[in-house]
């Protein structure tokens, strides 16, 4: 009867025996419950990792809306001013345009009444005129004024209104920029003829709505 063969450590070959056969380790059933507990463990563990990682999202996406935040509060909101500018007797001495005085009067009540900051103003010879916009200044006679203001939609309105005006975009300039005067406004001659049927406004009503520190 043949004998099995085995190598040995040396590699040679020899006759099998009980000392050099190696025993198969047994293979040892899983009972069917603690299967169970596994598959359970894994199933809950599932859920919870992603709770986990949703929370983790989450959180990032908290940290870069109040990153956002915070820099847009930092951030210097940058208004861009507006003005029809104009020869100054027509402005503040033009029958024609004397309506202009009350629709400033209302504008300021109203401003009062809803707590809203002053953003227009009458601007006496701007400086930034003849300094930033020769060509347009070419244009207007001497000594000028400029209505200048933040609210476009409004600027855009009172140039239908007024209609000879010039508008100009004051795009880039500061507030302080914007409501830079120049010279003083001379008296203006007084009108011989007066048709409306109530009084003239008082000579210098527009001052009231110079810019602070204006003339």
């Amino acid at each position: 009867m043949a004998q099995a063969l085995c190598t040995n450590a040396a590699g040679t070959q020899c006759r099998a025996t009980s000392s050099c056969r190696r025993a198969a380790a047994p293979r040892v059933a899983v009972p069917a419950r603690v299967q169970q507990q596994q598959q359970s463990s894994r199933a809950a563990a599932a859920p919870a990792a992603s709770r986990v990682a949703g929370r983790r999202a989450a959180s990032v996406v908290a940290s870069a809306v109040a990153e956002q935040a915070a820099s847009q509060q930092q951030a210097p909101v940058t208004q861009e001013w507006y003005a029809l500018v104009a020869n100054a007797e027509f402005y503040c001495n033009d029958p024609q345009n004397e309506s202009l005085a009350e629709q400033l009067r209302e504008r300021v009540r109203y401003y009062k009444e809803q707590n809203r900051e002053m953003d227009f103003y009458l601007v006496p010879n701007p400086a930034w005129l003849d300094a930033k916009f020769p060509a347009q200044g070419k244009q207007v006679k001497r000594p000028c004024m400029a209505l200048v203001s933040t609210d476009k939609q409004w600027i855009i309105f009172m140039k239908l209104r007024l209609d000879r005006v010039l508008k100009i975009d004051l795009a880039g300039m500061s507030k302080d920029e914007a409501l830079q005067a120049g010279e003083a406004l001379p008296e203006f001659k007084k009108l011989d003829k007066w048709t409306a049927p109530y009084p003239m406004y008082t000579p210098g009503w527009w001052k009231a709505f110079y810019p602070p520190g204006a003339n």
